[in-house]
């Protein structure tokens, strides 16, 4: 079909238009593009599968059938362990400290209150937060004079400064002074019930 205003013809324009209609825009951009199997182009443009690529897609999605996501409370939680003491879950936030307390404003789930011992008054009342946050655990300090210590199995040695936070993995250890030292667990293997069922 030729268009008189534009001297061109519309079906080679159409064959050849990369333009992202509006309305696909979206649905594009929630999808998931493996890189390694398609080109991409900046702008307005279509990304293009590699050679293959659709081949390799529907196989893969025959090999691996789509699981439902684990709900929140029937995933297992990451632990921690402050010194001797028996593991303890994440299922809440922890406060560690002489004497620790929730803060003023209270915002959800009441945290769980881990006491320690401080002779020389080294560790703050409350000294520091473990929670989990999605698939990660994060450690903030809450606002100490004396900050912590913290170990990230194969990283060197950082300073957890006054009021930060960072994400820290099993096998981290934070050292809060005075040997007090808190050990990132990851969540517990379930324990196989006699007949070999979990």
């Amino acid at each position: 079909m030729f268009d008189p205003g534009r001297g061109v013809s519309r079906a080679v324009h159409e064959e050849t238009d990369d333009t992202i209609p509006h309305a696909v825009r979206e649905r594009l951009a929630r999808a998931v593009v493996d890189v390694d199997e398609v080109e991409v182009a900046l702008g307005d443009t279509v990304v293009r599968a590699a050679p293959g690529a659709p081949e390799r897609a529907a196989a893969h999605e025959r090999e691996a059938p789509e699981l439902p996501p684990v709900p929140a409370a029937l995933r297992p939680r990451h632990r921690i362990r402050v010194g001797g003491d028996e593991p303890v879950e994440l299922d809440r936030p922890v406060l560690i400290g002489r004497r620790p307390r929730p803060g003023r404003v209270p915002s959800g789930v009441p945290p769980r209150l881990v006491s320690v011992a401080s002779v020389e008054g080294g560790i703050s009342s409350t000294h520091l937060e473990l929670r989990e946050q999605g698939a990660v655990v994060v450690a903030t300090d809450m606002r100490t004079l004396n900050g912590s210590e913290v170990m990230v199995p194969g990283s060197p040695v950082q300073a957890l400064q006054r009021g930060a936070s960072v994400v820290v993995t099993p096998g981290t250890r934070i050292d809060l002074g005075e040997g007090v030292v808190v050990e990132v667990l990851g969540p517990a293997r379930p324990v196989p019930r006699a007949g070999g069922r979990v």
